[in-house]
């Protein structure tokens, strides 16, 4: 049975729209400040009212961008419990990558999206930030069509870094992103395809073996019509 809201699942992970019974998770999420440590926003997600105020806003951006979003995402719970439902783990999120002056100057076009995920931290280094990506890099260029997918981090988030080259993203630079001076990591289409049959792990030694972004398709070049 489809669930309401699904947006995809794998054998680890179910990803599916954020409703107002969820505002108490996300609190929670955001209430440990190894989360909120390193974040490009400041919203205060752990306190109540804004937790609410944020997945009651989130119903009305999944109508108006369709196949866009920041989902829920549940993991499989232990053997012998109930299998009915997941655990919360954190959120994955494809939201439009907004070409601003010098993200601009970086490549980034209109239409263009952004991957990102926020997990709990019983969760880091499990590889489900990995799974997640996966499945959301799938979606984004497989059923949206979409010319890049962006990841942007605090230049001190190390682990996040990682993560990008693992899931194929070249660093395209430094640009500002809500204020703050963040690095810029970009995938085109083309270049996802050709790494369908890497593993994460080779597509890390493939990227610290090149210093140099690695797609051979110009993210300078405008966006066709």
């Amino acid at each position: 049975m489809t669930r309401p809201g699904l947006i995809c699942r794998s054998e680890r992970l179910l990803l599916r729209e954020f409703t107002p019974a969820d505002a108490a998770d996300v609190q929670a999420l955001h209430a440990d400040p190894r989360v909120r440590a390193l974040l490009p926003d400041e919203q205060p997600l752990h306190e109540p009212r804004w937790a609410a105020n944020f997945v009651a806003c989130l119903a009305d951006f999944y109508r108006r961008h369709e196949g866009l979003g920041i989902w829920r995402c549940d993991v499989p719970l232990a053997s012998g419990q109930d299998s009915s439902h997941g655990a919360f783990a954190g959120w994955f999120s494809l939201m439009p990558m907004h070409p601003g002056a010098d993200a601009s100057a970086l490549g980034v076009c209109g239409g263009d999206v952004e991957l990102g995920s926020r997990l709990l931290p019983l969760h880091w280094g499990s590889g489900l930030s990995l799974a997640g990506g996966e499945l959301l890099l799938r979606h984004a260029f497989e059923r949206l069509r979409v010319r890049a997918v962006w990841g942007v981090c605090h230049p001190d988030n190390h682990p996040a870094r990682a993560c990008l080259a693992a899931l194929g993203f070249a660093p395209q630079g430094q640009a500002l992103y809500e204020g703050q001076p963040s690095d810029h990591h970009a995938l085109v289409a083309a270049d996802w395809a050709d790494l369908q049959p890497l593993s994460h792990r080779e597509r890390l030694r493939r990227h610290r073996r090149s210093a140099v972004p690695s797609s051979s398709h110009p993210l300078t070049e405008p966006a066709h019509p």
